[in-house]
């Protein structure tokens, strides 16, 4: 589960790589396709592949992985290609979906689960998380579908439940997440450390997550509801990160002003933790629309 599969761009043809340019054709589950803007329709080419071993480090940093999977394709095209928005975007998808990164992350949320619901006595908070852990449980299950295409015409239906499922629960998901913030503002100091970091993982689990749906509707050949899920969970994501990010702030403004709430001294040591969630760019990267890849001419 080390190994990811990268485009090999150096057995792209030629006129898929300039469709690929001027946006007359889109990367579909590992197919170029032409636009609806190229005024043609269907398969231009199934995408050739490449595999990268990653080391066991790297899918606990996912910026080491990507930097290190670069260099390797770029070392390999004689520079020909260049690292963009598009092509980052591919490698990180393929470790979130080819990878354990994604099942490890789930882990990590499972486990600060498991903390909070040990120390803080609330139904109402532990019944939040139950439903956290059941929206990421059918998150990986989507995950292990998707690692193997010869199971499309078997797994069909199961696909059509799990998409429908991943909707409703993180439609669910992203309508609590507002509570289990107002939540926090009532526990205590101890109880908040766990509770950011729990908030912080979880929102950083979440663009993966829409990833992984995504995915999974271009895999079953549903694109039009894969961009149409992208576009609008996009939007409610950045929303959220915007609402939590102005919480911290504020938080944090009360350390500045010389407060003497001990609770608001949480937000200060978790600042790296937040700047890297605010800051992500493989979160940005994943939610990002396709655009067209640049390349040098002298390829």
């Amino acid at each position: 589960m080390n190994t990811i599969f990268t485009f090999d761009w150096d057995k792209v043809y030629p006129h898929v790589f300039e469709a690929l340019q001027i946006g007359s054709a889109v990367l579909r589950d590992g197919v170029a396709y032409w636009s609806e803007t190229s005024g043609k329709s269907g398969i231009i080419q199934h995408m050739p592949l490449k595999s990268v071993v990653l080391d066991q480090a790297d899918l606990n940093d996912l910026t080491s992985a990507i930097s290190k999977v670069q260099k390797m394709v770029q070392g390999a095209q004689a520079a020909s290609l260049v690292a963009t928005a598009v092509s980052t975007g591919i490698i990180v998808g393929a470790i979130v979906v080819q990878t354990i990164y994604l099942a490890n992350k789930i882990d990590t949320l499972q486990n600060e689960v498991d903390l909070i619901s040990q120390d803080v006595n609330s139904q109402n908070i532990i019944y939040f998380m139950s439903r956290m852990s059941e929206y990421f449980g059918v998150v990986e299950s989507a995950r292990i579908l998707l690692l193997d295409k010869a199971l499309v015409d078997d797994t069909r239906t199961m696909a059509d439940h799990l998409i429908m499922d991943l909707s409703i629960k993180r439609n669910e998901l992203m309508s609590l997440i507002d509570n289990l913030v107002a939540f926090a503002d009532q526990v205590s100091e101890r109880h908040l450390t766990h509770m950011l970091d729990f908030i912080t993982t979880m929102l950083d689990i979440l663009p993966k997550a829409i990833f992984i749906e995504c995915q999974l509707c271009d895999r079953y050949g549903k694109f039009s509801l894969a961009e149409h899920l992208m576009r609008e969970s996009s939007k409610r994501y950045e929303g959220i990160l915007a609402n939590y990010r102005a919480w911290c702030n504020d938080r944090v403004k009360q350390v500045i002003m010389g407060k003497s709430d001990p609770r608001a001294l949480c937000f200060h040591e978790k600042k790296d933790d937040l700047k890297a969630l605010f800051d992500s760019v493989s979160n940005n990267l994943l939610l990002a629309p396709a655009m067209p890849i640049r390349l040098e001419n002298n390829r």
